[in-house]
């Protein structure tokens, strides 16, 4: 048996997990979600929650320059 579909844009990958995980997954969850669909979602919050780190972190060292948006687009 394939693990993978012949739409090879989307194949489908397996992901083994223990049962105590796959119901924590489950409890996560939202009625009609995906399992593709709550994974994705839990990217971009771990994505957003780095990016957040990461400037705290900047913060914190003071290593952050303020700057003008408008005076970097300006024509020479």
């Amino acid at each position: 048996m394939s693990s993978a579909t012949s739409d090879a844009g989307n194949q489908i990958k397996r992901i083994p997990v223990k049962e105590p995980t796959w119901r924590d997954l489950h409890d996560l969850k939202e009625a009609g979600e995906s399992y593709d669909e709550l994974l994705g979602r839990m990217i971009r919050r771990e994505r957003d929650y780095r990016d957040w780190k990461m400037i705290v972190e900047i913060e914190e060292t003071g290593e952050f320059v303020a700057f003008d948006p408008d005076d970097l687009l300006q024509d020479d």
